[in-house]
């Protein structure tokens, strides 16, 4: 006769090892993941620089046919390769984050708050809604002393520092990994939708609005700027979640929803 008792045991032990121990859990890589989002952006960044110069090098058809596959991956257009990756990096950020909002970590409000702003995001990539700014922009800029160019920028900077002070606390609970990675996602963001393009208007405004090769080289180290930022911060979303690779489970990193008390 089956002694209860040992069944019990047996049945224990088999839930123990198909349970996953504490220590087996890893983050997912931060820098392997950041390496290979930033590859397909520098790649995109290349296929247009190579097009670039090959069309304005070559006549007729050949030139023709270079310029189109620029167009395809000119980063200073809308409706291309290059606006899809880099509204698709913000499309993955703000899923990510409704997706860990919705497990009910710390400061969830701050995660949903993260998960708007990145899907809006994604959006403006394609409707350029940011340039709608032009109108109150204008009338800032008429107050300053010098031409800043791209005068969106005079609204959409403070936008983007009360939605940072927002966003601060949460940043501040997170393992140091993805800190880093968002604090530095951030800043290569903002050196280049704010820094370089404002040097980008500058210039453009001082050639009288033409665009020229210096323009569109700006313009390439400005969007390769963005998407790098964006990269490296879904990278670091992406690495609060933990892989056990014997068991091949997967979890929100504990730290995440213990870090403070929900909000």
């Amino acid at each position: 006769m089956t002694d209860p008792a040992a069944e019990r045991t047996a049945d224990e032990r088999a839930t123990d090892a198909a349970t996953p121990d504490e220590a087996d859990f890893r983050p997912l890589s931060l820098p392997r993941i950041a390496v290979r989002l930033i590859a397909v952006a520098v790649v995109i960044i290349l296929v247009a620089l190579v097009t670039l110069l090959a069309h304005q090098r070559t006549t007729g058809v050949t030139s023709q046919n270079f310029h189109t596959v620029f167009w395809y991956f000119d980063v200073g257009r809308e409706y291309n390769m290059a606006t899809w990756y880099n509204s698709g990096l913000w499309l993955l950020l703000g899923g990510l984050a409704a997706m860990i909002a919705l497990a009910r970590p710390a400061f969830r409000r701050s995660w949903w708050l993260l998960a708007v702003v990145a899907l809006f995001a994604s959006v403006d990539e394609y409707l350029e809604i940011h340039e709608r700014f032009d109108v109150p922009g204008d009338r800032l800029a008429a107050l300053l002393p010098f031409d800043i160019g791209f005068t969106w920028v005079l609204v959409g900077a403070p936008i983007a520092l009360v939605i940072g002070l927002l966003l601060l606390r949460l940043v501040r609970s997170l393992p140091r990994r993805a800190l880093i990675g968002i604090l530095l996602g951030g800043a290569l963001f903002l050196v280049g939708a704010i820094g370089v393009e404002s040097l980008n208007g500058r210039h453009l405004a001082a050639s009288d609005w033409i665009v020229d090769n210096r323009y569109i080289y700006g313009t390439m180290l400005e969007e390769l700027l963005e998407m790098s930022g964006i990269a490296l911060a879904l990278a670091a979303l992406i690495s609060l979640f933990q892989h056990d690779a014997a068991s091949g489970h997967y979890r929100l990193d504990p730290a995440v929803q213990q870090g403070a008390p929900s909000e």
